[in-house]
């Protein structure tokens, strides 16, 4: 059988696209928020682009997300340092040479359905995500909803991969083996297709008016960035879960429910109500992972024939490339 990785090769934080923050949370001034192991500022630029830096400033580590906007560049609010969107320091008023060391780590920046995502590492390895076949401008986001798992990121991201999960907390009956490839670079999908069983208000709800059976895909993009569809007979639904690891092992997860945009006048007015509707359905299906994944744990030993998806997840997760710091390239 396949052997499991050691526990300490995965990475504490992966090169991978997370979401920092709202687009709204710009709109006066900079902020800040630890994420990653470590405290990023942001803020909006004359020019309208999203800079994300290091937000600990070089002289003393005064919160640049306590400062000033001044055209494209964050002034420190203690010593009033200014840093441009690259991260070099290019005035300090006190004195005219600019040392070497006033520099701050710079993140590429992506804004998408009013949400700031934000790469670990000097430069994306992939474009962020969206479902495949679609394009983001046609649909539409509906309100995040929030938790934190109890458990590691990768043991989280592994749940797209266990089947016999499927089974036992989901009430799905898988109708056929499922379907696992790699897409694109640092992306892996498992589809399935399953029956509907369970018998909870929402599974009778499913059946009655969208399908007793469902088509599911679900692609992780660089270990905690997931997309899931779900196809029914009447319906089509589609997940994003960002995820970001924490401390003590546990896993901040937002997960935001999509609806494509309609033309017709009668699907724009319907659009917030079927948003709404989706996330409800979504936050139902998703409660019984929430409620379970407390004190979930990594054990290589404890893997069995039967978790062989979740095996070569696992092999996959830590084979892929990892950049060196970004504080390594300031």
């Amino acid at each position: 059988m396949v052997r499991a990785p050691d526990v300490d090769q995965f990475p504490d934080f992966p090169a991978c696209w997370y979401l920092l923050c709202a687009t709204r949370d710009l709109r006066v001034g900079p902020i800040s928020r630890n994420l990653l192991g470590k405290r990023l500022a942001a803020y909006r630029g004359a020019r309208g682009t999203v800079v994300v830096l290091d937000a600990l400033c070089a002289h003393l580590g005064a919160d640049l997300g306590n400062g000033q906007v001044v055209g494209d560049n964050i002034r420190c609010p203690f010593h009033h340092w200014e840093y441009a969107p690259g991260g070099r320091c290019t005035h300090i008023p006190a004195q005219a040479h600019i040392p070497s060391f006033a520099r701050q780590a710079s993140y590429p920046v992506v804004e998408r359905h009013g949400f700031v995502f934000v790469f670990n590492g000097p430069q994306p390895l992939f474009p962020l995500p969206f479902f495949s076949d679609a394009l983001p401008e046609d649909f539409l986001p509906g309100r995040p909803f929030r938790f934190v798992a109890q458990c590691s990121w990768f043991m989280l991201a592994a749940n797209g991969f266990d089947e016999e999960h499927f089974r036992a907390v989901h009430d799905r009956t898988l109708l056929d083996p499922p379907e696992v490839d790699c897409p694109a670079p640092f992306a892996r999908r498992v589809r399935y297709r399953a029956s509907v069983t369970g018998n909870s208000i929402f599974d009778r709800l499913i059946r009655r008016f969208l399908g007793e059976t469902v088509n599911v895909s679900i692609t992780n993009w660089g270990g905690p960035f997931i997309l899931v569809t779900g196809f029914f007979r009447k319906a089509r639904s589609y997940i994003m879960i960002a995820t970001t690891p924490l401390e003590n092992q546990q896993t901040f997860v937002d997960v935001i429910v999509f609806s494509p945009r309609s033309r017709r006048r009668i699907g724009k007015l319907l659009t917030p109500f079927g948003l709404w509707t989706r996330r409800l359905f979504t936050r139902a299906f998703m409660q019984d992972d929430i409620d379970r994944l407390g004190g979930i744990r990594y054990n290589r030993e404890g893997l069995l024939e039967s978790d062989l998806l979740m095996i070569e997840f696992f092999q996959w997760l830590t084979n892929l490339p990892q950049l060196s710091s970004v504080h390594d390239h300031v």
